[in-house]
């Protein structure tokens, strides 16, 4: 129903890159590789906001990227989704 775009941090743990997302709780995920991680934050966001949308849930407000604090050796990926292509 809507394109959405919200902030992923994105670490390395044990040689395996994690990603979080800041502004939704519980929604995470990781991936072997960095192409990999960003993928499956793109198939996990979009999946949870569908179901929120669907279920008539409010959908958080994006935090700006100053605002997001960073761990150290962490990255900061702007993740953007259409939920429309999960359905």
């Amino acid at each position: 129903m809507a394109i959405y775009k919200f902030y992923s941090i994105i670490e390395k743990v044990d040689g395996v890159f994690t990603v979080t997302f800041p502004d939704i709780e519980n929604c995470f995920t990781d991936g072997e590789t960095l192409h990999q991680a960003v993928e499956m934050a793109q198939d996990a966001l979009g999946s949870l906001l569908s179901v929120l949308e669907d279920e008539g849930y409010d959908i958080p407000v994006p935090s700006k990227a100053e605002d997001i604090e960073l761990p150290d050796e962490a990255s900061l990926v702007l993740v953007e989704v259409d939920t429309n292509d999960f359905r």
